[in-house]
């Protein structure tokens, strides 16, 4: 009876071990099974940080940041178009975040009050003139070289200039010297020749005029070297000031002649080419300085962009209007003594290239 009895404690012993092993085993499974899942949502968790980190960039309904652009020229102006294709390049690279609104037509002032309101940052950006720097009240003396009758051969010496050394140490200048201004690309918009209410043939011809120009020194002091009365005007009151005589003429480059049809008033044109003003795309310092490093460079190759495309296009523009203002009646003149209007400029070069004849050389070395 005893040995029955021990048998059978054996056997339930045995029993119980065996269902502990088992409980033991299907735990085991459940803890690998548990720690798995975790395992795959951890997975999928990182994978979708991956995801997001690795997607579309965000899209803005509305703008987070507004730049004004102020455009001296008229709507239709080659450059005003041009500050308009920046802006909205700028909107789409950007995905919407920055916005520039651009002002053409003078609405926020003429050059020199835009140039000191984009120092003070109440205007983020403009096309500024660096021939005009110094007399904007920026310490840059050089900058007047500039402005010296025949200095480029034509427009793509002017091209190749700005875009070499020179143009880089300007950058670097306008913004060391404490220009408050940051230059991002450089542009050719034609060259400038005199147009009146009479023919110009000839350097004789010009004698008396009483010429509109820009409030800058160079201007006055070329239309005195030429022989004609310089008059000092807003482009706004130009159109006005031709039509009821208070000036005979004044100068432009073709595209600027035909975009504010001044030839409805003034239909001489006279192809004197006295002058290539190379243009920069500038931006405040302070509004600059708002931008991240990739808004930074989104700006720089935009820049780049539009001035490239600018080139290409200007030229074929001008061919167009060329033929428009002959169909309106306007007279083009190719000068008879054109080597006496360079020779009567060269006390021009001699007064504001004084100190700077090696850089005045290598600009008209530049190939």
């Amino acid at each position: 009876m005893r040995k029955q009895m021990w048998i059978l404690a054996l056997a339930a012993v045995v029993g119980m071990s065996g269902l502990t092993g088992c409980a033991q085993t299907e735990k085991q499974a459940e803890t690998t099974a548990i720690k798995e899942t975790k395992g795959e949502q951890s997975a999928g968790t990182e994978a979708a940080k991956e995801e997001e980190a690795g997607g579309a960039a965000k899209v803005y309904d509305s703008p987070e940041m507004i730049l004004r652009y102020a455009e001296v020229n008229a709507e239709k102006d080659e450059r005003a178009q041009a500050s308009r294709q920046f802006a909205d390049l700028i909107k789409e690279r950007t995905n919407g975040r920055i916005e520039i609104q651009v002002f053409p037509g003078a609405q926020l002032g003429d050059n020199k009050q835009v140039f000191q309101n984009l120092q003070l940052g109440a205007i983020d950006m403009t096309n500024s003139v660096p021939a005009q720097y110094k007399t904007m009240g920026l310490d840059i003396p050089y900058v007047k070289v500039l402005g010296i009758p025949f200095l480029f051969r034509d427009e793509d010496h002017a091209v190749k200039v700005m875009h070499g050394e020179f143009g880089e140490q300007l950058k670097s200048d306008v913004t060391a010297k404490g220009g408050k201004v940051v230059i991002l690309d450089y542009f050719v918009a034609g060259s400038r020749s005199f147009f009146a209410n009479k023919p110009i043939n000839t350097l004789a011809d010009f004698k008396g005029l009483k010429i509109r120009v820009q409030q800058d020194e160079v201007y006055m002091d070329m239309v005195k070297a030429f022989g004609g009365s310089p008059t000092p005007m807003a482009t706004s009151e130009l159109y006005s000031a031709l039509q009821t005589g208070v000036v005979d003429g004044a100068e432009n480059p073709v595209k600027g002649y035909y975009n504010n049809k001044y030839y409805e008033v003034s239909p001489y044109y006279a192809y004197s080419r006295h002058m290539i003003e190379p243009t920069a795309i500038t931006i405040s310092e302070l509004t600059w300085n708002r931008l991240s490093e990739e808004e930074k460079e989104i700006f720089r190759a935009t820049a780049a962009e539009v001035t490239a495309e600018f080139q290409k296009t200007i030229k074929e523009k001008e061919s167009i209007q060329i033929e428009e203002l002959k169909a309106a009646g306007t007279e083009l003149i190719e000068l008879q003594d054109y080597d006496k209007w360079v020779e009567a400029a060269k006390p021009l070069e001699e007064k504001y290239g004084a100190g700077f004849e090696d850089m005045i050389k290598k600009i008209r070395e530049t190939e």
